[in-house]
């Protein structure tokens, strides 16, 4: 392990190591923790005693006898606040905070790190000086020992978390006249801003950001050219697309996470690669000047083969496994020849927008005439059918198969090639998979379709006759479903709903949904702090949060009137409460009454044909409370103005 966090002791059968391995905490016969110079496989430190290492409450380095957790000795190497210990790769123990900010040597002793200001070239990032936004939440860039950018969120109540940036990133992050830091950006492609770390250049522009990438512009598709043929010409363009070779034994392919591999079909494996697999999405372009260029989703170069001004004017895949950028004349400018020698066999390979029977789609893909739509991999694990933009539409998952693809067998049976042998197959039979604008088809001789992405399509037009009423897609709209509170308030206003939950009226403002998000991310809004909405459903108001908190379950929303709320948490748990004249008159959730007491509930659950209050409240939470609520919220009654307040956490 690299790191041992705070409370965690170090068993018996575990080891902590410096970065490049030379050091090693651990510990010896007579169970006494030591750090050994395996170089010179001596001992350069060792515990006071035998017994259970670990960082402890005072963030001091100590030791407890066996199971007891009864301290035996304390090293006196301490850091308050600190919640990590590692081991350097100079022999030293260190002490970590939460951020991975260093504290203290157990040979230099206490370290005074720097905290930059919030922007700053990722260069001046080192191991004495980090990134700070600090704010309700601190939000931190640390660098650790191996060089790498450990990005981090905190919260003022100990919660938080972090993650590390990849080597190759890092050393893009830091190229000159670019700076790191945060900004308001939007969140997939929607209203809702969010504070998010972001390289930008001295014009501003952001040249990358943390998180699935946003484009301001959709990109467009290059120059024609023949999809999975054996050449690109100037200004084409490869998003998760692929050049073969004419006997198809290699392929070139953009991949969906960015990085450009040049494949060997025969041996199933990766000949040469750009190495840009970090950019997570872009496309790669031969320009017009000759220069072949990776792209992030941003636009921003990530690798270039440096052959501008060379007059190249094609890109070609050869059979023996060459990659040539050449000039008019067919004179070789730049060439990957990293597998020459290769003397691969040819192989059947799918080519345009269609896999023909005992073809297998391996590296290759599949585009759709209107080049809109893509069927690749986005890495060795997924094969992805991506839409315009990048969007995934439909994937497999192929596991760690050794030769993972899609396979149309002769029996047209279509078969994902993964680490499941047992798994039956997806569809078939039919006689070819075609991509078409938006979607994959598998379809017959005679142009049937049995199965557009990855359903077959006697169950989807099945699905779609019997579907009823949705009344999900409102808040869908707004969150995505994954947790929230809704409550419904009769015969009362909005601003009147949100007083009474014990909203200032000078707090409540009025703008959208986004803006109320945005807004909360401004504030740095705390985890525990409940950001509501009301919106005006003719004589009633609908309040939606968005944590999943009990922010809207309160009886004293209904003082006078009736109301009925639902909520779903990050956990899953669920709550179903009717109320009645400042009184809760109706429970069913997880722990709540299994059989419906009023009369909203009952006739609600007539109309939904359903048996358990418990069981509509869990598996149809919002239907159940439409229902009984007697509305029938829309997208249209929710994506315009509504009032809003950001709260402390309620009782």
């Amino acid at each position: 392990m690299r790191e041992l966090l705070q409370f965690n002791r170090l068993y018996a059968d575990e080891q902590l190591r410096a970065p490049r391995g030379r050091f090693v905490l651990r510990y010896d016969a007579a169970g006494t923790a030591v750090i050994t110079d395996t170089e010179r496989d001596e001992v350069t430190w060792r515990a006071g005693a035998a017994g259970r290492l670990l960082l402890g409450d005072r963030g001091e380095v100590q030791v407890e006898a066996g199971d007891s957790h009864e301290t035996i000795w304390r090293s006196g190497f301490a850091a308050p606040g600190a919640h990590h210990l590692i081991l350097t790769d100079a022999g030293d123990l260190e002490l970590l905070s939460g951020e991975h900010v260093r504290l203290a040597n157990s040979r230099t002793g206490p370290v005074e790190a720097v905290a930059l200001r919030d922007a700053a070239p990722a260069a001046d990032i080192t191991a004495d000086a980090y990134l700070l936004s600090d704010g309700k939440k601190r939000r931190t860039v640390v660098r650790e020992q191996d060089g790498q950018l450990r990005i981090g969120e905190h919260w003022p109540n100990g919660g938080g978390g972090s993650y590390a940036l990849s080597g190759p990133l890092v050393d893009w992050l830091e190229q000159e006249g670019t700076v790191l830091g945060w900004r308001l950006l939007p969140v997939n492609g929607t209203k809702v801003k969010a504070r998010t770390l972001c390289l930008t250049d001295v014009a501003g522009t952001v040249l990358w950001h943390e998180g699935a990438p946003n484009r301001a512009t959709p990109v467009s598709a290059g120059a024609p050219y023949a999809h999975g043929g054996p050449e690109l010409g100037a200004g084409g363009r490869l998003r998760h697309q692929s050049l073969t070779s004419p006997s198809g034994s290699h392929t070139l392919v953009h991949q969906g996470n960015g990085d450009l591999v040049l494949r060997c079909n025969a041996e199933h494996r990766t000949v040469w690669s750009a190495g840009t697999h970090w950019a997570d999405g872009g496309w790669a372009e031969l320009t017009a000047d000759g220069d072949l260029v990776v792209h992030n989703p941003h636009g921003a170069p990530v690798w270039r083969s440096g052959t501008a001004g060379s007059g190249a004017r094609r890109l070609a895949v050869r059979d023996d496994g060459r990659v040539e950028l050449l000039d008019d004349e067919g004179r070789v400018v730049w060439s990957v020849d990293a597998h020459t020698s290769c003397d691969a066999p040819a192989v059947d390979t799918p080519r345009g927008a269609v896999l023909r029977r005992g073809q297998t789609l391996r590296r290759h893909s599949l585009t759709s005439a209107d080049g809109s739509t893509v069927l690749g991999h986005h890495d060795d694990q997924r094969l992805v059918l991506f839409g315009a933009g990048g969007t995934w539409l439909w994937y497999a998952h192929l596991g760690d198969a050794q030769r993972p693809g899609l396979l149309l067998d002769e029996d047209g049976m279509l078969r994902t090639l993964d680490d499941d042998p047992e798994r039956p197959p997806p569809a078939g039979p039919a006689d070819e998979l075609r991509v078409e604008s938006g979607e994959v088809q598998l379809r017959r001789a005679d142009g049937t379709v049995v199965w557009r992405n990855g359903e077959d399509v006697a169950d989807a037009d099945a699905a779609e006759a019997e579907q009823g009423e949705d009344f999900e897609a409102w808040l869908e709209e707004l969150n995505g479903l994954e947790y929230f509170c809704v409550a419904v308030v009769h015969d009362t206003t909005p601003d009147e709903a949100l007083l009474r939950l014990g909203a200032d009226p000078g707090q409540v403002r009025t703008g959208t949904w986004a803006d109320l998000l945005t807004q909360s991310e401004i504030e740095d809004s705390g985890m525990d702090d409940v950001c509501l909405a009301a919106f005006a459903l003719g004589p009633h108001t609908l309040l939606v949060e968005n944590n999943g908190h009990p922010g809207t379950d309160s009886s004293a929303l209904s003082l006078g009137t009736f109301a009925v709320s639902c909520s779903r948490s990050i956990n899953a748990d669920t709550s179903f409460l009717v109320y009645r004249d400042g009184e809760v008159v109706a429970d069913h959730s997880e722990e709540g009454a299994e059989e419906p007491t009023t009369s909203e509930v009952r006739a609600a659950m007539a109309a939904m044909n359903a048996d358990a209050p418990q069981e509509a409240a869990f598996d149809d939470t919002l239907e159940l409370l439409c229902r009984t609520a007697g509305i029938r919220p829309t997208v249209t009654d929710v994506t315009g103005t509504a009032r809003w307040v950001i709260l402390p956490a309620l009782g």
